[in-house]
């Protein structure tokens, strides 16, 4: 039978940053196991490409300032060119949402990062199209971007099979035995693999994961989200940051000539594939009307939807599960899986080596255990 130290569950983000950042600590012997034939196939290569670090969390936060500092600076040995235009964004709030945009502005002061409050006046003297919009304020922070979200999980993967990671693809966790209260091996497809430690880097599927080797019950929920792109816009300016009202739940940047737009749609879903409906585009559409009525009649080419899985309370999930010994989580990064891979990558291999971390007991799954302190 075959064997691994670690078995990663998933090559999205979560794993492949993970698998990276674990080789790079010095592991060997992972195995990352992917169900899709082609890694990214789910939330990781469907989200809109979108760097933002200030969040309301300040734990989340901090992982997304750690993100977006290593996406400005590679590695030097990094395989494959990743493209990060950096061309800010501008979050905007109109009543109790701006006054939380001032309180965020202020966390993220003291976290090095340059962020700038504007008045709607002075939003609009910048950025033209938002002439017809109403907001209170702008919170603008100029080293946000877009990034090729395909290139950077490219760069995690190719980087840790570098490093001698095996990667699996076509390959389903169909069963998880454990041995005296430890994870001892992982049925994948056919083939049963011992195991010392199993990560749970399975994104909608975690959930079902954790389930599978008896862990924690967190209550993760997939969430589905659309995304819809125009045709070419000849007033769009491609140097335009992502602009992202919320106090409404509607956001869009520039993409191909057009726009990229979201209406923020939220429907718990089952983990799987997930085509878009009608009802998400009356959604866009009515919002626009009603905040950004200048989008109201634009043209849309093409949509696609894509899961973002949560816990309860929306923080991630990054630790030992507190009753399964040998089960590790990653999972529930919600909307911020590209901007903080790296950082969590590097946070759950400092983990899972043994290592301790400030952030890691307020990301811990023993949170949700009754009678467990986190």
């Amino acid at each position: 039978m075959r064997s691994a130290q670690f078995v990663i569950v998933g090559a999205g983000f979560a794993g492949a940053a993970t698998a990276y950042n674990l080789a790079r600590q010095g592991a060997r012997d992972i195995l990352v196991a992917e169900q899709e034939r082609v890694a990214g196939y789910h939330a990781s290569g469907r989200n809109a490409s979108l760097i933002r670090q200030v969040i309301a969390d300040e734990n989340t936060m901090a992982l997304a300032v750690e993100g977006a500092a290593f996406l400005r600076r590679l590695p030097e040995d990094w395989p494959v060119p990743v493209s990060y235009e950096q061309n800010g964004s501008m979050l905007l709030g109109s009543g109790e949402a701006w006054k939380e945009l001032e309180r965020d502005a202020a966390h993220a002061d003291r976290m090095k990062v340059k962020v700038e409050l504007l008045s709607a006046q002075e939003a609009k003297a910048r950025i033209a199209v938002l002439d017809g919009a109403r907001f209170d304020g702008a919170l603008w922070c100029p080293t946000d971007g877009v990034v090729d979200i395909h290139a950077l999980l490219s760069g995690y993967l190719k980087a840790a099979s570098s490093l001698g990671v095996e990667i699996r693809y076509g390959c389903r966790v169909r069963a998880i035995d454990q041995q005296d209260g430890r994870i001892a091996r992982v049925l994948l497809e056919d083939d049963w693999v011992a195991v010392e430690v199993l990560v749970n880097a399975a994104g909608a599927w975690s959930g079902a994961i954790g389930n599978l080797a008896g862990g924690a019950r967190i209550g993760l929920r997939p969430l589905r989200r659309h995304l819809f792109v125009t045709g070419p816009l000849p007033w769009v300016d491609r140097r335009w940051p992502f602009i992202w009202d919320v106090s409404h739940g509607f956001y869009f940047r520039p993409d191909s000539g057009g726009l990229l737009l979201c209406a923020c749609d939220e429907a718990e879903m089952p983990p799987g594939d997930t085509p878009p409906v009608e009802s998400a585009l009356e959604l866009l559409a009515e919002k626009a009307r009603n905040y950004f009525p200048q989008f109201a009649d634009l043209p849309i080419m093409k949509s696609w939807a894509g899961l973002r899985t949560f816990a309860p309370d929306g923080r991630f999930v990054i630790g030992w599960d507190a009753g399964v010994r040998g089960l590790f989580w990653v999972a529930g990064l919600g909307g911020h899986g590209v901007t903080t891979s790296s950082a969590v990558g590097a946070l759950a291999a400092k983990l899972l080596v043994g290592g301790n971390a400030r952030r890691a007991e307020a990301l811990s799954p023993a949170r949700f255990v009754q009678g467990t302190e986190a």
